[in-house]
């Protein structure tokens, strides 16, 4: 008499591999980079705060109502966790000041909140929260490793920009609820059927990103969220959902699918040190542009007003979509290459970019016309090849002079990290722009540097409010 063989799912050894996954089996460098991601989402939270699209956020979650249960970043207000979690992915991600991984885009931005606000009901630990919020990066970048769409899917169909986060929102809600094996696999069932769709927007060549972009979009921990209460509370769900065949590719609209990369070298190979940060409140696809534009003006003792031009070359999305002139509010200013280059050349301090009085300076807006965007063929072919969304740019001065630079790794990219100092400057820009007192950013730092010795994120997330 024959057995029969049990055939485990791609999909089942991921979940069990992220379900069962502890702490104490992360190597030191992993837990050390994450908690700089997560210092990093405080840091971008702070400085959120203090725009009107928070403002309106919360108070419409106050209208709302529900369970004070978790805290806000840089607010007195306690939501539910869920409301907690909706408003500071917001805050962190406003600013576009937020860490990136290039192939995926805002993972940690979503994570981080989830982590935070639920761990705050549930009185989760430190090394809870790091073993749930590296672990919700590693399903993110594995699914996105085994999409792998060609270069015509990537340009057309493929939903370039967080492809596969409601995964690692599950997996961040379902280590925190404690799930095994089998209960997360079935919530990632649960939340291959749930995902939301992106909208375009098919005039943003022309006008940028639109106010509402960052409000409505992204929020994929809501189902991610809601498929691990139910796997826990029995719900079962699809645990083949990401294997070969089953049309998960299809969904996000990838041409090829390997799902044998879900599982290779899982547990030795971290995807997690492949996010970067930014120096920069910008969208991560004018960073290399700006710190060209800074390294010629700094190496050559130049001036702003000594510039009669500058010309950026890069890959053709940022020719595209990037030339933006005399943007008209935040979100559009923040994908405009004009507006961010003058603001760095001009000098003003980050936190104070996209204020009203910032954006409508006469001086700002005509600036800004001295500064074009060109597509560049090989800038746009690395892009695709490797993910490297480098520029070239050339200053042409009043006197005739010419500088060119070129950067491949902006500063924060993992080829160009950040210094402990860069980490702990940004917390201090952000906190001190909220009005936090000097003594009280010292005591977040050191308990953000600390996050696996607490005993309850409340120790942490205490510390969030001025």
């Amino acid at each position: 008499m024959f057995k029969e063989e049990i055939v485990v799912s791609q999909t089942e050894i991921l979940a069990d591999h992220v379900a069962y996954g502890k702490f104490e089996d992360l190597p030191s460098h992993v837990i050390h980079h994450a908690k700089h991601c997560i210092m990093d989402t405080v840091s971008c939270g702070l400085g959120g705060r203090k725009t009107p699209d928070a403002d309106i956020l919360i108070a419409t979650m106050k209208e709302i109502g529900g369970p004070p249960e978790a805290t806000l970043f840089g607010d007195k207000t306690k939501l539910s966790f869920i409301q907690a979690a909706h408003v500071n992915r917001l805050l962190a991600n406003i600013l576009d000041y937020d860490d990136a991984y290039m192939k995926v885009g805002h993972m940690t931005v979503v994570l981080v909140p989830v982590a935070l606000a639920l761990g705050e009901r549930l009185h989760s630990s430190g090394k809870e929260i790091l073993s749930a919020v590296v672990q919700g990066y590693e399903a993110i970048v594995r699914i996105r490793e085994a999409l792998d769409p060609s270069r015509e899917a990537y340009v057309t169909t493929f939903e370039r920009i967080d492809s596969g986060t409601s995964f690692g929102v599950t997996v961040v809600a379902g280590k925190l609820l404690g799930l095994n094996g089998q209960q997360m696999a079935d919530a990632f069932g649960l939340t291959g059927f749930a995902r939301a769709s992106r909208v375009t927007y098919p005039d943003r060549a022309l006008k940028g990103m639109p106010p509402w972009m960052k409000v409505t979009c992204g929020d994929s921990f809501i189902p991610g969220i809601h498929s691990a209460f139910l796997a826990k509370n029995g719900f079962p769900g699809d645990r083949q959902v990401l294997d070969q065949g089953r049309g998960y590719e299809r969904i996000v609209g990838s041409d090829r699918y390997d799902a044998s990369k879900l599982t290779e070298n899982l547990g030795e190979e971290y995807g997690t040190l492949r996010i970067g940060f930014k120096f920069y409140p910008a969208c991560r696809y004018t960073s290399s542009a700006i710190d060209a534009a800074v390294a010629i003006v700094s190496e050559n003792g130049i001036e702003a007003d000594d510039v009669d031009r500058i010309i950026v070359r890069g890959n053709k999305n940022l020719a595209t979509y990037f030339q933006i002139y005399e943007p008209h509010h935040m979100i559009q200013a923040e994908f405009s290459v004009p507006y961010v280059i003058t603001m760095a050349l001009m000098g003003e301090p980050r936190t104070n970019w996209y204020s009203e009085n910032t954006m409508k300076n006469p001086r700002i807006r005509n600036y800004q016309r001295k500064v074009t965007v060109e597509v560049d063929p090989a800038a746009t072919e690395k892009f695709l090849e490797s993910y490297i969304a480098c520029a070239t740019v050339e200053m042409i001065m009043k006197d005739g002079r010419r500088f060119s630079k070129h950067v491949d790794h902006p500063r924060g990219e993992p080829e160009n990290p950040f210094t402990e100092q860069d980490h702990r400057e940004k917390l201090t820009w952000m906190a001190s722009s909220l009005g936090m007192r000097p003594g009280r950013i010292d005591e977040l730092h050191h308990t953000l540097d600390r996050l696996e010795e607490l005993d309850d994120i409340s120790q942490l997330t205490r510390l969030l409010v001025p």
